[in-house]
């Protein structure tokens, strides 16, 4: 009964969560942890690439990209693969942002949110099947009821907000969920011969 409630992935979700707590509290008693987020085209801020998600601004940040991160996180934890797609998520969304982002230091976890959130629809649209299509019902309605609008933050253009790790984020989820059905695709096919 645990497992059907609390899929054993997502103690991993806790477990960055907790890193994420941790790291708000050294950065209150002064420690730079700002110099772990993502500085386009900065080598100093590669190791960004992965610190980023972990590090938040505030307070009031860390606490909206936990409640995403949570309901996206618990819903990802029950897909098959979650481990790889999670770290393929952080790589390739830090590495793009990296890249190809505007100026600014580009910190949180958003982009591993909306990760989850493109990775969720293209299991959805790419596997069609129908714990993936459930899944993405589940994760409309979860957003819904807290207030998140997942699509609305995917094209957010504020000032503040790093729209380029939500953008790069989906895609990199998405990216991720098209390249596991090829795989079973294919796979079924050798199967078939």
């Amino acid at each position: 009964m645990s497992r059907i409630l609390f899929p054993k992935d997502f103690r991993y979700i806790i477990g960055a969560s907790l890193v994420m707590i941790g790291c708000m509290l050294l950065g209150f008693i002064g420690v730079p942890i700002e110099r772990l987020g993502i500085v386009a085209l900065e080598e100093d801020y590669l190791i960004g690439i992965v610190t980023a998600p972990f590090v938040h601004g505030s307070w009031s940040h860390l606490s909206g990209n936990l409640i995403g991160l949570w309901i996206c996180g618990y819903i990802a934890s029950r897909q098959p693969k979650f481990k790889r797609v999670s770290v393929a998520i952080v790589i390739m969304t830090g590495a793009l942002v990296w890249l190809f982002a505007g100026d600014g230091n580009h910190i949180g976890s958003s982009g591993v949110v909306m990760g989850y959130y493109g990775y969720l629809s293209g299991v959805a649209v790419f596997q069609r099947h129908l714990t993936g299509i459930i899944s993405l019902i589940a994760l409309a309605i979860l957003t819904y009821l807290a207030n998140i609008n997942l699509f609305g933050t995917l094209f957010n253009f504020s000032e503040n907000i790093s729209t380029e790790s939500h953008l790069f984020g989906f895609l990199s989820g998405l990216l991720l969920a098209y390249a596991i059905r090829s795989k079973r695709w294919k796979n079924l096919a050798k199967n078939e011969n």
